[in-house]
């Protein structure tokens, strides 16, 4: 019953070609995914001969890098035995401390068989991974992202004018990239940080040049914002996937999460992260949606892409311009904020009341 939903998939926002080879991936979270899968690979081989899939065990976290299994189905065991020669693959699991251009230049030489294209629907999301920066930064892939999907979204906000979310998202993104500064008020919520030097990225929904990647559903710009620089509070009404009984308060002081305070139980997910990670602590992401049909606020990867709201996120960012590199990377949307942006000698009302102002 998904069959038109996942072809348009393939044929408007990925542009799939007979030619290409075409990789799939879920994890086991939830049964609907796995079940999902195979509508996904009987409507590829309408289009392409060429299709992988891997489903794997759920790995529980958003920003976890894939396991090996997934390693071996997109780069060949070669590429995967020559990174654990040169006792570089654990660390890139772990996210410990390695060279990137090591990693880059054993996957250059030995990787056999690259996608052309990925699409990518666990539950955790593999976004915000050096896995799918490789695919995409070094081969060119076209990756499609889609943690926490289901299959209602394809109606709503996939059934959208992408050319118009394209468009806003675009130039959403050159205003973050032009501007230095962002200050946000909200209920509950006033912060600000620097985004100098910083590059905005679109997420249009259409993936059709090398090396281009985002979620689908998609719409939104987002940029890193410069690490150490964020104070104030930010007052969250949903995690990811439901509605909080009562609102917590995130304190930002140097960039990071100082404290978490509120009753709902999410305050111990939250904080258990951070003793194991304390890094997940920084703010990595600021982004505003841009698709006029995303309306559901319990699910983050629909929530976040709702035209005039803007979501922040903690954790890494090493994957689109910032610096911190940890196995964990959440977001946490803010309704109807108010947004000034600036630089030097200007400022601009990027959003008031949730009405973007472009």
């Amino acid at each position: 019953m998904f069959e038109e939903g996942i072809y348009r998939i393939y044929k408007t926002n990925m542009n799939l070609k007979e030619e290409e080879s075409l990789l799939l991936l879920t994890d086991r979270e939830k049964h609907y995914l796995v079940e999902l899968m195979e509508d996904f690979i009987n409507v590829a081989y309408s289009i392409t001969q060429k299709v992988r899939y891997c489903i794997y065990p759920s790995l529980k976290m958003h920003g976890e890098e894939p396991p090996e299994e997934v390693w071996r189905v997109a780069f060949g065991d070669k590429a995967v035995d020559e990174l654990k020669k040169a006792q570089l693959f654990h660390k890139v699991l772990s996210k410990d401390s390695y060279s990137e251009d090591d990693v880059i230049e054993v996957i250059r030489n030995y990787a056999k068989d690259v996608p052309h294209v990925v699409v990518a629907f666990p539950y955790y999301s593999t976004t915000h991974t050096l896995f799918r920066k490789l695919l995409t930064k070094v081969f060119g892939c076209r990756y499609a992202s889609m943690p926490l999907f289901e299959p209602q979204m394809f109606e709503g906000p996939m059934d959208v004018d992408w050319n118009q979310v394209a468009s806003i998202s675009i130039d959403l993104a050159d205003i973050l990239t032009e501007g230095e500064w962002v200050h946000i008020k909200a209920e509950g919520t006033q912060l600000e940080f620097s985004i100098k030097d910083r590059e905005g990225i679109a997420d249009t929904g259409l993936f059709y040049q090398k090396g281009q990647y985002g979620n689908l559903p998609a719409g939104e710009a987002f940029i890193a914002p410069v690490e150490g620089s964020a104070f104030g509070k930010l007052t969250i009404t949903y995690s990811p996937d439901r509605k909080l009984e009562s609102p917590l308060v995130l304190k930002f002081r140097d960039g990071a999460v100082e404290s978490v305070e509120g009753f709902d139980t999410y305050r111990r997910t939250l904080e258990d992260v951070f003793k194991r990670h304390d890094n997940a602590r920084l703010l990595a992401e600021f982004g505003v949606g841009t698709n006029p049909m995303a309306k559901r606020p319990d699910n983050i990867l629909e929530a976040e892409k709702i035209m005039g709201t803007i979501h922040l996120a903690i954790g890494d960012n090493h994957t689109f311009g910032g610096t911190n590199r940890v196995p964990f990377h959440t977001d946490y949307v803010v309704f109807e904020p108010e947004v000034t942006i600036g630089g030097r000698g200007w400022q601009k009302k990027l959003l008031e009341k949730g009405r973007l102002r472009i």
